[in-house]
């Protein structure tokens, strides 16, 4: 196995599947398993190596300590692909996401301000009762004895608990058909995903069918954000007591656009509310959709978060009450943290250098698409013992009770470095919320036999992943 180069060389010199003329490797690349392949190429040419797709060269690197040192490096060094801004333009998004530089600085005060661990305990309440809503889903479904298809009822769940905490509107999708803005919202991280990762920006020159599908959900977005915006602004109006303390993520972007010289513009406001829902929704519902997928093939894992849930719950009660016991799951935390190693929704970082570099000895020009692969470093043994099994009791052992290595540098579920992810406290307590309802109210099966596949569009979710619900036989 290649470990790079010996001495500085070219990019070219990596090596690195064979290449056509013209197309590079586009030939060998499935879009919806990126993932997977560049992870398999890794195995035979080593922690860096080179690939092509039509006149895009890139890098893809899995070695540890170099992904910890250009994460930590941004946004100085290393920013996000050059292309994505544009794209993010495009489609109406460049918010603290696609945002670089300055430009960045500025918005990610304000985000960080907005999703603050005080604000997150204030909003619990909300939160809890989200939780209730989507129970009484699956009760029914246990009841008719239907399939559950997982991440369709929690991505519902999901825009229910982010447009909560983003407008103070509560749409309840669980229980009603509410708006129609979760339809629109899935039809834009693979479109990034595409549109990102192909070598040619061919809808700016002409428009598929999927393309004029894309402007459709994002004019229906903006049209229900906009009307959104205005009833949180008419509501400071008639409400001033409520300028002294922002309720929600809209109001504080609202009131610093309003403050003299904050250069916040109605653009951003949707921008970052947009970028706040499409994180929200998948991300956090395709990690508790994983992490419940591991808890059905391992019942003794099963039983221990509910012997937990039991433990914290006031008995008659069908869910956490209080912000407080949530802080008191480290079985629920150990089951979640594996499943986010093995199975995180992002194993694919795509970075790019801002000048010439070197990464493990190679010469990196400014502006070589960087991929990393943090699910490769995650599940390496020399990272942590026996990296591909599911084992959650790593994270419950003493350092000395461990048997081998658990090197916490080698996961990164929410990035690292200063562009972390800034939703991390309001989805680790969304994770424990659902979590700890399900082990103490349901029985879960899986549906069919088959293994669950990975598909990415820009996030990595299980593909058809149905589980039955039986109601718990309470003593």
């Amino acid at each position: 196995m290649t470990e790079g180069c010996l001495d500085p060389a070219r990019v070219e010199d990596l090596p690195g599947p064979r290449e056509l003329p013209l197309l590079g490797n586009l030939h060998q690349i499935r879009l919806s398993r990126l993932h997977l392949i560049l992870e398999d190429w890794a195995e035979q040419y080593g922690p860096l190596y080179r690939f092509r797709v039509g006149p895009r060269r890139g890098i893809v690197l899995s070695d540890r300590n170099e992904i910890q040192r250009i994460l930590a490096d941004r946004p100085n060094g290393f920013r996000r692909p050059r292309n994505l801004e544009p794209i993010a333009v495009e489609m109406r998004l460049k918010g603290v996401f696609a945002a670089e530089g300055e430009d960045w600085r500025r918005q990610r005060r304000i985000v960080m301000d907005a999703l603050s661990r005080a604000g997150i305990e204030d909003f619990f309440p909300k939160l809890a009762t989200t939780v209730g809503r989507l129970r009484r889903r699956w009760e029914k479904a246990a009841d008719a004895e239907a399939p559950v298809d997982l991440c369709h009822d929690l991505m519902r769940f999901t825009v229910d608990v982010t447009t909560q905490m983003a407008f103070g509107v509560d749409v309840n999708t669980l229980e009603t058909p509410g708006p129609t803005i979760q339809r629109h919202l899935n039809k834009v991280f693979p479109s990034v995903h595409r549109r990102l990762n192909i070598p040619f920006f061919y809808w700016r020159y002409f428009r598929l069918p999927s393309d004029r599908a894309l402007d459709r959900a994002l004019d229906a977005i903006e049209i229900e954000i906009a009307a959104i915006v205005k009833s949180v602004r008419q509501r400071l109006a008639l409400e001033p007591e409520r300028r002294r303390s922002a309720r929600n993520f809209l109001e504080a972007i609202i009131m610093k656009l309003e403050e003299e010289g904050s250069g916040f513009s109605d653009e951003e406001i949707f921008a970052n509310v947009g970028n706040l829902l499409l994180a929200g929704e998948d991300t956090t519902a395709n990690t508790i959709a994983w992490t419940i997928h591991f808890l059905t093939g391992h019942p003794d894992w099963f039983g221990r978060c509910r012997h937990e849930s039991d433990a914290l719950v006031t008995p008659g009660e069908k869910g956490i009450e209080d912000f407080e016991q949530t802080k008191r799951m480290p079985v629920i935390d150990a089951v979640s943290n594996e499943s986010m190693r093995l199975k995180p929704v992002a194993p694919l970082f795509i970075l790019e250098a801002l000048q010439e570099t070197e990464i493990l000895g190679c010469r990196v020009p400014g502006g070589t698409g960087i991929f990393m692969l943090p699910r490769r470093v995650g599940t390496r043994d020399e990272n942590f013992v026996d990296g591909n099994r599911f084992d959650p009791e790593r994270w419950l052992l003493t350092p000395k009770a461990r048997r081998g290595p658990h090197d916490l540098s080698a996961f990164v579920p929410f990035g690292a470095g200063p562009r972390f992810c800034p939703g991390r406290n309001l989805a680790l307590l969304e994770i424990r919320a659902v979590l700890a309802m399900l082990c103490r109210n349901f029985d879960v099966m899986p549906v069919g036999g088959a293994g669950i596949e990975e598909r990415i569009a820009f996030t990595m979710f299980p593909d058809k992943l149905f589980v039955r619900m039986k109601r718990r036989n309470q003593h």
